[in-house]
C-alpha cells in the first residue's frame, strides 16, 4: 500500500471516528436534556435539547433534530406561560418568540406570543400573529383560541362604544367600525350581530337592528341570559317601529335574568 493510499485511508478513518463521536455527543445531550426535564430543571433541559438539535442537524439525523426542537418549543411555551402569569409580558414574549422560531409548527407559542404582545399594548402585532395560525388544521383548539381572542378584542371595542344607557350615533359608528375591522380576520358570530344590532338601534335604523338581532339568534349557542339581551334589543327596535305584536313577543323572550324587570315593564304597558 503506497503512502498516498495509507494517508487517504487514515483520513477516512479519522473522519468516521469524528462523526461517530459527534453523533454520540448530540445523543448524550438529548439524554441529558431529558434527565434535566425530569428534575424540573428546565433551563438546563432547554440548553441540552437545543444542543442536541444542533448536533442532530449537523449529523443529518432529522428525526432526533425534529424531536429535540419540538421539546425546546414546549419548554419555551411553559416558560412563556409562567412569565405571562407573573405579569412579565416582555419575558413571556421572548420565550414564546424563541419557541416559535425553533419549531414554528408548534402554534401554541404563536398564540402565546399574541397574548404577550397584547399585554404590551402592541395589539396590531398580536392580531397579525393570531391571524397566521387561524387556518392551522393540526391544532384546531389553539387555532380556535386565536379566533376567539381576535373576536373578543373587537367585540370589546364595540361593547365599550355602545355600553351607555343611551349611546349616541357617534358611539354607534365607533362600534360599527370595530365590527367591520373584525371581519378582516374572522367571520361574524352571534356577539358580532348583537353589537351590530345595538349600534343600528342607536342610529335609529330599526329594521337593520331587527335583522341583525335575528342573525345573532340564529348563531347563538351561549347562555339564556345572552339570548335574553338579544331579544330585548329586538323588542326595543320593534317598539320604535310601532310593531306592538312583535315587540311583545320579543319582550316575552327577553323576560329572563337581569332583563326580566325591564322586559316585564314593557309588557305591562303595551
Amino acid at each position: 500500500m503506497n503512502a498516498l493510499r495509507k494517508t487517504t485511508l487514515l483520513l477516512a478513518v479519522l473522519t468516521l471516528l469524528a462523526v461517530t463521536a459527534e453523533a454520540q455527543e448530540y445523543k448524550k445531550a438529548f439524554n441529558a436534556g431529558r434527565e434535566a426535564a425530569l428534575a424540573k430543571d428546565f433551563t438546563t433541559a432547554r440548553a441540552k435539547y437545543a444542543e442536541a438539535a444542533t448536533g442532530a442537524v449537523e449529523a443529518g439525523d432529522d428525526e432526533v433534530a425534529r424531536q429535540a426542537k419540538y421539546i425546546v418549543a414546549q419548554i419555551d411555551n411553559r416558560r412563556g406561560n409562567a412569565a405571562l402569569k407573573a405579569e412579565k409580558a416582555a419575558d413571556a414574549l421572548e420565550h414564546y418568540s424563541n419557541g416559535a422560531t425553533i419549531f414554528p409548527e408548534y402554534i401554541k407559542n404563536h398564540y402565546g406570543k399574541g397574548l404577550a404582545l397584547k399585554k404590551l399594548g402592541r395589539i396590531e402585532e398580536a392580531l397579525d400573529v393570531w391571524k397566521g395560525i387561524l387556518d392551522n388544521t393540526q391544532d384546531r383548539r389553539t387555532a380556535l383560541a386565536a379566533t376567539n381572542a381576535i373576536r373578543d378584542h373587537f367585540n370589546y371595542q364595540a361593547s365599550s362604544a355602545v355600553s351607555r344607557s343611551s349611546p349616541s350615533a357617534s358611539d354607534a359608528d365607533r362600534a360599527l367600525a370595530a365590527l367591520a375591522r373584525s371581519t378582516e380576520y374572522v367571520d361574524p358570530n352571534s356577539d358580532y350581530y348583537y353589537y351590530y344590532s345595538v349600534a343600528q338601534l342607536a342610529k335609529g335604523n330599526n329594521a337593520e337592528s331587527v335583522s341583525a338581532a335575528n342573525q345573532a339568534l340564529a348563531l347563538h349557542n351561549g347562555s339564556r341570559t345572552d339570548k335574553a339581551k338579544i331579544y330585548y334589543t329586538m323588542g326595543e327596535a320593534y317598539l320604535r317601529m310601532s310593531d306592538t305584536e312583535n315587540a311583545k313577543a320579543a319582550f316575552q323572550n327577553a323576560a329572563y335574568g337581569s332583563y326580566k324587570p325591564s322586559a316585564e315593564h314593557y309588557l305591562s304597558t303595551l
